[in-house]
């Protein structure tokens, strides 16, 4: 009764130019979010750290390297950051976001495309998209409060265009999109795989009158293939840089077990099969089912056997044991399911609605848009309250604008007096003002050279990051003596090596 029809002819019409000029709608206005947000001082952490790695080879630092970790590939295989730094070179953490706000405004326009081929008609293909991409779980997933940016991030639409080609059975399109995939993280195949197995699944069960021969999706099983081996061969890639006091491999990164007790990636493989009851039975699992469910709008229980399928995406999770599967580099893989399969879910209940008669039809949508607002009050009562703000375009950030301004009038000292390439240190909130230039991190200063700068702020979030005019982490090697104050305004400081 709910099989999907991936037969439709799906021309491009005006439909298809609203919901591309909705798509680029949508891009600006999770930009200036974004960008809002920026400015606020509400980023902090893996936004610069991906600007770092993301331009080190265009600055004769090698692959993937950063002042915070070192070696990165030792740890992810970020490989689609490379691409990437022609964007963070001359835009510098801007140029990540506005990516990443593409991102969203193409997956918006791949989702319409996706349910106009499932033979959805183009209103209710624009109003089906957009509510899945202005759910709470894709707004807390895109906001990513804190960060504001990871590579992962983009998997999600990547994702989209792949079920897209994959439905329409292009082989050449298919490899080239999940080949990106792949290259986001060493995990990022799981999505392609699963991704894979749901577009075969749907092709085969929306032509039961064809032969076995018409119904199965080549490209589909090409892609899964494709994908399976990838994971082996990116954690190898990993496993072969030489780690450093702050790049360990990711095998050393597991919580469920001690730096060294995986002495191979073939070593992950055999504790994750031998510790199948356990992952199955953790709380992330369960954890999991419930965001499924809520998150697809209830539509996963028209095809319940793609909760099988899905566990994978908690895999990742469940191994660093952190109890963090909402933060995105997490729950990437389990966002980029939700999405295809609530597509496919949505395409169902119209095509089954419009063959029922009027009053079957009525019912079946007043059912319909029912669970649909539960699920979103769910998901509302699951994310973050902050999350909330996001509509209403208000950043994160945690100054006030007096804060804000007397940082600005402080550290644009530093940007006119400062050089480039000199080591500058800062508080966690204020990396702005130095991420793009020779930035490292307070705590991870162990063989790397002293700062000229310090831009400190004495009441920072992060209790690690505090620097005054006469305090700052012990830890950190630093001895403020050394350090002459330039200026300073409420709570910020303005420290300089002392010549």
């Amino acid at each position: 009764m709910f099989t999907s029809n991936v037969t439709a002819p799906a021309p491009w019409d005006r439909w298809d130019s609203v919901a591309l000029a909705l798509a680029v709608f949508t891009t600006l206005w999770v930009f200036a979010l974004k960008l809002k947000t920026f400015y606020d001082l509400g980023f902090s952490g893996d936004l610069f750290v991906s600007v770092q790695a993301a331009r080190s080879w265009l600055e004769g630092r090698g692959l993937l390297q950063d002042n915070c970790f070192g070696n990165v590939l030792a740890i992810h295989s970020y490989f689609l950051l490379l691409p990437l730094g022609l964007i963070a070179k001359p835009f510098g953490a801007p140029g990540l976001l506005f990516v990443l706000a593409a991102s969203l405004g193409t997956a918006y326009f791949w989702a319409t495309r996706i349910l106009r081929l499932l033979g959805v008609d183009g209103p209710a293909a624009i109003v089906a998209a957009g509510v899945l991409l202005i759910s709470p779980l894709s707004v807390a997933f895109y906001q990513e409060a804190g960060h504001g940016f990871h590579v992962e991030i983009l998997v999600p639409a990547l994702c989209l265009i792949l079920f897209y080609f994959l439905l329409r059975r292009r082989l050449i399109e298919s490899i080239v999109t999940a080949l990106a995939i792949l290259s986001v993280k060493e995990d990022a195949p799981i999505a392609a795989a699963i991704v894979a197995i749901i577009a075969g699944v749907e092709t085969w069960t929306s032509l039961p009158e064809k032969s076995a021969r018409d119904r199965f999706n080549w490209p589909a099983a090409i892609t899964l293939i494709l994908s399976l081996c990838a994971i082996p061969v990116l954690l190898a890639i990993s496993w072969l840089q030489s780690p450093t006091a702050y790049a360990p491999h990711a095998l050393d990164c597991l919580g469920l077990v001690a730096p060294g007790t995986l002495s191979s990636p073939g070593a992950l493989f055999v504790f994750v099969a031998s510790n199948v009851p356990h992952w199955l039975g953790s709380d992330v699992v369960r954890q999991w089912l419930w965001v499924m469910i809520m998150g697809t709008f209830g539509t996963i229980l028209l095809r319940p056997y793609y909760l099988i399928v899905g566990i994978p995406t908690t895999l990742v999770a469940w191994l660093v044991n952190r109890n963090d599967l909402m933060w995105a580099p997490r729950f990437f893989l389990a966002e980029a399911a939700l999405w295809c399969i609530t597509l496919v879910g949505f395409a169902s209940i119209a095509r089954t609605a419009s063959r029922c008669s009027k009053a079957k039809r009525t019912a079946l949508l007043t059912i319909a848009v029912g669970i649909a607002v539960l699920a979103t009050c769910a998901q509302l009562a699951f994310v973050p309250w902050f999350v909330r703000g996001a509509y209403l375009l208000r950043s994160t950030s945690l100054y006030s604008a007096q804060e804000r301004q007397e940082a600005d009038a402080l550290f644009a000292r530093y940007r006119q007096e400062g050089k480039p390439e000199e080591p500058v240190i800062a508080s966690s909130m204020l990396f702005r003002y130095a991420h793009d230039r020779n930035l490292f991190w307070l705590t991870r200063l162990q063989r790397r050279p002293a700062p000229i700068w310090i831009l400190g702020d004495s009441a920072d979030p992060y209790i690690p990051f505090r620097i005054s005019a006469d305090t700052i982490n012990a830890d950190s090697g630093l001895r403020l003596e050394n350090y002459s104050l330039v200026d300073h305004r409420g709570r910020f400081v303005l420290l300089r090596k002392t010549e």
